[in-house]
């Protein structure tokens, strides 16, 4: 390796290691060579545990996955490229973590051999916010329906009484008025369907 390559080797290491983002720089085998700081905090792994092992002996074994293995091997030779490639993390005694997995081949002046950099993204709190938020419009929408319903029936009670009222009374006048009242009340019943269709 020239010296300039060496160099460029030696910056991207360092790049890796103190990136902010969860990240794996690895043989195009899987042998991981440097992890950042990051990612070891965020899946509680011991930094100086990380390099020369493979991918897949990472904590408890957790990272063994085949599927995601081919996915990288295929990703060094050039076939593939790993793009938001979504895992299920699952450790012992542990919440599983559902993370978002990217990976590309880098230069890192190396031209013997291949390197890959494999960035990881924990999506679990995000994605339990998304339900929680898909549930409470959910169940706003039921709400409102129910609502919607007894409104419904509240209209049709009251118009039957102004109905039954208007039969029993013997001024015209006000036999005039509750019928009025009573059409009016059946147009706002009529509405109630149209307007839940709208608010969907």
């Amino acid at each position: 390796m020239s010296p300039s390559a060496h160099f460029e080797a030696a910056s991207t290491l360092a790049v890796v290691v103190s990136s902010n983002e969860p990240l794996l720089f690895l043989t195009d085998d899987l042998t991981i060579i440097a992890g950042s700081t990051s990612f070891c905090r965020t899946f509680g792994i011991d930094p100086a545990s990380i390099p020369g092992r493979q991918l897949g002996q990472l904590g408890s074994g957790e990272w063994a996955m085949p599927k995601l293995d081919l996915l990288l091997k295929a990703t060094a030779s050039g076939s593939v490229q790993v793009e938001a490639y979504e895992i299920d993390l699952v450790r012992p005694n542990q919440k599983t973590r559902q993370l978002v997995v990217n990976a590309r081949t880098l230069d890192d002046g190396d031209v013997d051999h291949i390197r890959l950099l494999l960035a990881v993204t924990d999506v679990t709190d995000a994605r339990a916010e998304a339900r929680l938020k898909d549930d409470l419009v959910r169940d706003k929408a039921m709400l409102l329906q129910e609502v919607q319903h007894r409104v419904a029936n509240s209209l049709q009670i009251i118009a039957s009484v102004l109905m039954q009222n208007a039969r029993r009374v013997l001024s015209e006048e006000a036999r005039g008025h509750l019928q009025n009242a009573h059409h009016r009340v059946m147009s706002i019943a009529a509405l109630q369907p149209i307007v839940h269709v709208r608010r969907q």
